[in-house]
């Protein structure tokens, strides 16, 4: 009988590892929005083949992060005005919908975290902590809605928006005003005031579109 330790380990899911690589790669902006994917490099970057990579790609282009061109080029998605507006419509809606919903009880979200989440970012502008904080904030918004099937339903769009944020933080100063706003907003839920909350919210969305508009007339 054969020891436990002779026993054969599984083996990773390489497809699966270069999924989540590349994910991340892309959510955080190192693969910038509209970059070309070369295989090749990202073989090379990743330390894996180029067929689990190229598998990775398929799936996130069913996930619309991925852009496959008729000569089986692949580049990040990169959304144009009137497709990020969209979007951010979308997400201001259930965000709007989620605040309304609680009926002015407020009290229960996480304000003072986030208030120190945000004011560690102000002082170093780190572009990958900022979208993995403003992802955490937005989701929380939603997670107070008595409404459990809201988080599933943003759930598709989260994603998306993520790249948005990627393209919109580009401008100077952004990470910096985007966390101002955010403050004001949290003063809002402090004071578990919604309609004052949802107006802060509009004004954060319609600062993050005009942000997205001028880093693609600049790109």
């Amino acid at each position: 009988m054969k020891k436990e330790q002779d026993k054969v380990r599984p083996r990773p899911n390489l497809g699966q590892i270069a999924y989540e690589e590349l994910k991340d790669m892309i959510l955080t902006g190192v693969l910038a929005p509209g970059e070309r994917i070369v295989l090749d490099s990202l073989s090379q970057i990743l330390n894996l083949s180029v067929t689990p990579i190229r598998d990775a790609l398929n799936k996130l282009a069913q996930e619309d992060l991925i852009v496959i061109t008729p000569r089986t080029s692949h580049s990040v998605v990169q959304f144009d005005a009137s497709g990020a507006a969209d979007i951010l419509d979308l997400r201001l809606m259930l965000e709007m919908y989620a605040l309304q919903s609680v009926g002015g009880n407020l009290a229960a979200f996480p304000v003072q975290h986030f208030r120190d989440l945000f004011a560690s970012i102000s002082q170093d502008e780190n572009m990958r902590d900022f979208i993995l904080a403003d992802n955490q904030f937005h989701a929380a918004i939603l997670a107070i809605s008595p409404n459990q099937r809201l988080p599933r339903l943003y759930a598709y769009l989260q994603n998306l928006i993520q790249i948005i944020s990627v393209q919109a933080i580009k401008t100077e100063g952004r990470i910096v005003r985007a966390n101002d706003e955010h403050l004001a907003l949290l003063d809002a839920i402090a004071s578990q005031d919604v309609e004052l909350a949802i107006s802060r919210l509009k004004m954060h969305f319609s600062e993050m579109r005009s942000a997205l508009l001028l880093s693609l007339s600049i790109n």
